[in-house]
């Protein structure tokens, strides 16, 4: 699900900036997964599928060039769940683990912040606020405006006249804002539990690997109490299996010893 997939007759190869990109038809079925409910309209599905797609690429290009900035060829794949920038690293800095595992992410947050940014330029209000407090439509200039629920904050901007542009903003938005700040958690093979397991290792070289995957057990199986919580049964299923996949690497490195 996260990691590099075998080659088959139905990949889609481009390149992007030299950096060679494969996309695996495994990646379009998820993706149309995701995006299929009972009320969802077909535009919209296809919609979500390319708000993914894009948000993806951009995350995957954050880790690739990064690489890159060290001398490292990279290529990426998208696949299943997401995608996965691989490369053959000369040396294992954890400096260097941290910076390129942090740069997926950070790419997403830019590239939210330019398609917020181009929604200012083209003259249509845009900014935040707690989802429970009420905005001033009269003091914005606008009559109604668009918000995207973001961990307890909104997102917000003023509506283009296309609906499938919306749509597509929407989309965006929660994909490189939500997805990337989930991607940050100390949960291994999240870039989050990567960084983790990286800083663990260079402050303590004989236990950092436990410890990291104490931590990433620990963190998933909260989020899958979370998830039951608030009613999102594909989540509490993704991080259940990560906190499954965390306790069966303790147990194996336990019998290691």
């Amino acid at each position: 699900m996260f990691l590099d997939a075998p080659p088959s007759q139905m990949d889609l190869h481009f390149r992007v900036g030299g950096i060679p990109v494969r996309v695996h038809p495994y990646f379009w079925l998820v993706s149309l997964f995701l995006g299929m409910g009972a009320d969802a309209e077909p535009v919209q599905t296809l919609i979500w599928v390319l708000a993914v797609f894009v948000s993806v690429l951009v995350h995957e290009l954050g880790h690739a060039l990064a690489a890159r900035a060290h001398g490292w060829e990279p290529s990426i794949t998208l696949y299943g769940f997401g995608g996965f920038a691989a490369y053959a690293p000369t040396d294992d800095r954890p400096r260097s683990k941290v910076l390129i595992s942090a740069a997926g992410p950070a790419a997403g947050f830019a590239f939210a912040l330019a398609v917020l940014l181009a929604i200012r330029l083209s003259g249509h209000a845009v900014g935040f606020a707690r989802s429970t407090a009420p905005l001033d439509l009269r003091a914005l200039g606008v009559d109604v405006v668009i918000r995207q629920s973001l961990f307890g904050f909104d997102v917000f901007f003023a509506p283009f006249a296309a609906r499938p542009t919306n749509l597509l903003i929407v989309d965006l938005l929660a994909v490189n804002i939500a997805w990337g700040a989930i991607n940050l958690l100390p949960v291994y093979p999240l870039d989050g539990g990567q960084i983790a397991r990286a800083l663990l290792v260079a402050t303590y070289p004989s236990t950092g690997i436990r410890q990291s995957l104490w931590l990433s057990a620990c963190t998933a199986a909260a989020l899958v109490v979370y998830a039951f919580a608030r009613g999102s049964f594909f989540m509490a299923l993704l991080f259940g299996m990560l906190a499954y996949g965390s306790y069966v690497a303790l147990d194996r490195s336990s019998a290691a010893q």
